[in-house]
């Protein structure tokens, strides 16, 4: 009897020693068995200097931390765009892309979404960006300033058309902050309009353009400036009195005027008007 009960005692034992290997070996694999995701989303906005892309992901802005610059070269001019990336979840629930990965374009269009093809837009589109920026780089000719989400926009400084009134005729210098009009040109380039010295950083961006598509039940506008292409969530407390309050009736190919709220390099719309008015 007691040897029957220390056999059974035995293999209880060696049963639970498997269970525990199986148990751990579990923890080691692909394809989320290691706590790794894959997230797909259009492309908000990408930040070179944090190496970071936000995502639309239905609906809601991520922000994916840890990109390489190769990768953030591939995301650039990508706005609208939908791609996957796999990457793991931090504790304070931020995303980090798994190390060894790339994006990769995803042609699945977001739920109630209509994918923008217009990153880079077919056409240039009339309109205008307001905005607070560092200097990248100046010359004679050009000048180079960041804005909130982390890209930079070229412009050019014409004699007569370019106004730098404010500065007294000091020179504008690399690092330095200053407020921008720059108006976008028949060939899609834009020209500083207006440079202004500025005491402190603003979180908003005004543009004016075109919209590539119609907006759609994930709340999210595209639309184009000149050569660049753009693509922001609206506000749940978003002015939108000249479409009754109503994102889903913006239209495609509309003049809009669009005012940006960022918070670090993501950025919310918090109104809406149309620029014909």
């Amino acid at each position: 009897m007691k040897q029957h009960v220390m056999r059974h005692f035995v293999m209880g034992i060696a049963i639970l020693a498997l269970m525990a290997l199986f148990t751990a070996c579990a923890g080691v694999g692909t394809n989320g068995s290691n706590g790794n995701l894959t997230v797909s989303g259009s492309v908000v906005s990408v930040n070179p200097q944090n190496h970071s892309v936000t995502l639309n992901i239905n609906g809601q802005q991520k922000t994916i931390s840890g990109l390489t610059d190769q990768e953030i070269s591939l995301l650039q001019g990508q706005a609208g765009k939908m791609y996957s990336i796999q990457v793991t979840q931090n504790s304070d629930g931020s995303y980090q892309i798994v190390t060894g990965t790339n994006p990769t374009e995803d042609n699945t269009p977001e739920t109630g979404n209509t994918p923008n093809t217009n990153d880079t837009p077919a056409t240039n589109e009339p309109g205008n960006i307001s905005f607070t920026g560092t200097v990248q780089s100046i010359s004679t000719n050009s000048i180079v300033v960041s804005m909130p989400d982390g890209q930079s926009l070229t412009m050019s400084i014409v004699n007569g058309q370019t106004d730098e009134s404010d500065f007294n005729g000091q020179q504008i210098t690399k690092g330095q902050l200053i407020q921008v009009e720059a108006t976008a040109n028949t060939d899609g380039s834009f020209l500083a309009t207006k440079l202004k010295q500025a005491d402190s950083a603003n979180n908003v961006v005004d543009f004016q353009g075109v919209t590539t598509s119609a907006v759609g039940s994930d709340h999210v506008i595209h639309f184009a400036v000149g050569n660049k292409g753009f693509s922001y969530a609206i506000g749940s407390n978003a002015d939108l009195g000249d479409f009754n309050g109503n994102a889903q009736s913006i239209a495609n190919n509309a003049s809009v005027k669009v005012e940006v709220t960022f918070n670090g390099t993501t950025g919310s719309v918090t109104k809406v008007s149309n620029a014909n008015n």
